[in-house]
């Protein structure tokens, strides 16, 4: 376990390096409503994307190594069925560009081509993860990343483009030039796709639907309530201030997630093995070994992002914030909150219970939309930060409610 999230945490530092470096370099060379655009719309392929692939990534993930014997036709099934959501996904995204953000029409095809390479992209790292295959799986995301700031570096210095349409463009690259480089390149890269095993099967994708599809809804809904504030603010005012505040926030996000992430891959299908052992115990255990680090370096990073701030702000991104300090506190709280979150609510994905999930989002979501909407317009994006934090932990408090109930009843260990 230590090594898989030693090799996880080593495979996630070129990411988090590139996804920071592209937060930075995007303000100050696009401008602030360049990216705040970019924003908005690349979470709303991701919204597209877990619509699309979640319920797919989910199932992979459960029932995968609960076919040890089969798990070459498990694969295959499950291709086409990333095939089938990322045609979805696809036309999808068509008609949000057009009819939302009226984009012109070169721009919605790298869209869509970037929906679907990203959807066959993750299809093959949650095959890496749930076969626990960490090194594989850190080279072929630290490729992708490589490949993206490489072509964004080309696009806006050597070619001077300035549209947010250019981070398309790089991470589409990427994407192509990644997977010629898994089916190429990669040894043991290649997966066993046998053309006569791809078809729909009726009795399988209903198994999978059943269980993936309710989790699916709720990664959208989660989407939904840590971007639905982007909108807000881009409704009451402009996209420079969405910029300022998306650039804030994801940078956190990155931080958080880049120094949690390799604990949530390590931990996640080894929870998910033991509880399938019906070693509940085990379990639980794990779980809770994944909260304490996760409580550790949120401390850490939460005590020296206070201290550099000012450098940050000022020097790095060139941004002018305000009450920067309760802006900083509240989303790096909410944001290692949510990642912590992953692991809270497990117990209750692992019983099949996905609707008591839907419930805590939906309520949450009810919350932050809510808030947004009354006391934005009111204190403009500081207000956001704290009622993320906010909806962070009545999530958090839904989801205890439910443990509560099934502990009582015997049914977590």
């Amino acid at each position: 376990m230590r090594k898989d999230v030693l090799i996880y945490f080593t495979g996630k530092i070129i990411p988090a390096l590139v996804n920071l470096a592209i937060i930075i370099l995007a303000v100050r060379l696009l401008g602030k409503a360049e990216y705040g655009k970019y924003s908005l719309i690349f979470y709303s392929t991701m919204l597209i994307a877990t619509l699309s692939f979640g319920w797919i990534q989910q199932s992979i993930i459960r029932f995968l190594s609960a076919y040890p014997g089969e798990q070459v036709l498990v694969i295959n099934r499950f291709f086409f069925l990333t095939i089938a959501g990322t045609l979805f996904a696809v036309i999808v995204s068509l008609l949000v560009c057009i009819f939302y953000f009226h984009l012109r029409w070169m721009e919605t095809m790298v869209i869509m081509v970037y929906i679907a390479m990203y959807n066959l992209f993750m299809f093959h790292l949650t095959l890496n993860q749930t076969k626990k295959k960490s090194i594989r799986y850190a080279i072929q995301e630290g490729s992708y990343n490589i490949f993206f700031i490489g072509l964004f570096f080309l696009l806006t210095i050597v070619f001077n483009q300035r549209s947010f349409i250019v981070l398309f463009i790089a991470m589409t690259s990427g994407l192509i030039i990644t997977d010629l480089l898994r089916i190429n390149v990669l040894p043991e890269g290649k997966v066993v796709l046998d053309p006569s095993r791809i078809y729909f099967n009726s009795g399988f994708t209903k198994k999978v639907f059943n269980f993936g599809f309710p989790i699916t809804i709720w990664l959208f809904l989660s989407y939904l309530m840590n971007i639905s504030d982007r909108f807000i603010i881009n409704s009451f005012t402009s996209y420079e201030n969405v910029g300022t505040y998306a650039a804030i926030k994801d940078f956190i996000i990155k931080i958080s997630t880049f120094s949690t992430i390799p604990i949530l891959l390590a931990y996640h299908p080894a929870i998910v093995e033991k509880w399938n052992q019906n070693r509940k115990k085990e379990a639980m255990k794990m779980i809770r070994e994944g909260l304490l680090f996760c409580l550790l370096i949120a401390c850490a990073v939460l005590v020296f992002f206070i201290f550099f701030q000012d450098i940050f702000y000022n020097r790095i991104l060139h941004l002018q914030v305000t009450r920067k300090f309760l802006v900083s506190v509240t989303l790096i709280c909410s944001s290692f909150l949510w990642q912590a979150a992953m692991l809270i609510h497990k117990p209750l994905e692992l019983l099949l219970k996905p609707r008591l999930m839907l419930i805590a989002i939906l309520v949450s979501l009810a919350v932050n939309a809510l808030a947004n909407i009354i006391f934005v317009p009111i204190y403009g994006y500081p207000a956001s930060a704290v009622i993320s934090l906010i909806s962070v932990i009545t999530y958090i408090i839904v989801i205890f409610a439910f443990l509560f109930r099934f502990n009582k009843q015997g049914l977590l260990n």
